[in-house]
């Protein structure tokens, strides 16, 4: 199993650490709209203070209640 790999965040530039699908990213509450919205606009990972902004909807679409 191979470690974390070293990516820049496509939205702010800043250098993080990724772990592959459903890492750390995986615990911040994004949206199935959320994820939709990244996937159109990014070709890779954000970083988690870029992923938090989306999670909290300062960033990308609202977060919604309604299931």
């Amino acid at each position: 199993m191979r470690g974390p790999v070293e990516k820049i965040c496509e939205h702010c530039g800043q250098p993080f650490q990724c772990g592959g699908y459903q890492c750390w990213c995986g615990t911040l509450g994004i949206t199935e709209h959320q994820m939709d919205w990244i996937a159109a606009r990014y070709e890779d990972c954000l970083c988690r203070i870029c992923l938090g902004k989306v999670a909290t909807g300062e960033l990308g679409p609202q977060s919604s209640s309604i299931i």
